[in-house]
């Protein structure tokens, strides 16, 4: 069973740059993006203009200098591919359960040339920020623009579960990833 679940964490980790690269190609939701972070979709009619925002977009702000570098640390270490699986797996929120996929990326030359760029930090509360980040291949944008999580736990800032998941099911056969 474990070398099951590392076959396929290594193929989806292989994948996921390709896969994203398409479906990130191929979509335009029509939203707009302000310097903030703030997303808004405008809907015009004969009548009215309507701008719309999620309650968490409203409440959100620019995070302070520490938590943008503290986020900006543990998301450029984590997509590291040369990180040591349990290092990743301590930033990463729930990573004993990842650990067995972290340590089947650390075998696949694809997944050791991951690294990630951080644009910009947004606080949500005082534990949640939003991160706009990009993963790089090689030195080279294969998912630019993402949006992801940070959760802080116990003083540290860690990347969501959210985040790693939707990673990994961006390409796979539809069976759940452990942790997910």
């Amino acid at each position: 069973m474990r070398v099951s679940i590392t076959r396929r964490a290594l193929a989806v980790c292989g994948s996921v740059a390709i896969a994203t690269a398409v479906v990130a190609g191929c979509s335009d939701s029509g939203d707009s993006a302000d310097d903030s972070g703030t997303t808004t979709r405008e809907t015009t009619s004969v009548e009215e203009t309507t701008t719309t925002t999620t309650s968490a977009e409203a409440t959100a702000e620019a995070a302070d200098p520490e938590t943008t570098q503290a986020v900006t640390d543990t998301y450029v270490t984590f997509f590291n591919g040369t990180t040591p699986p349990a290092q990743r797996a301590a930033l990463l929120q729930n990573g004993d359960a990842f650990l067995p996929a972290l340590e089947g990326m650390a075998a696949d030359p694809q997944a050791m040339a991951t690294t990630a760029t951080v644009e910009g930090v947004t606080l949500v509360d005082e534990n949640n920020a939003q991160v706009k980040w990009t993963l790089l291949m090689n030195g080279a944008p294969v998912l630019p623009d993402q949006s992801g999580e940070a959760v802080q736990e116990e003083d540290t800032w860690k990347v969501s579960a959210v985040t790693f998941c939707t990673l990994l099911a961006i390409q796979g056969d539809g069976t759940p990833v452990p942790g997910c």
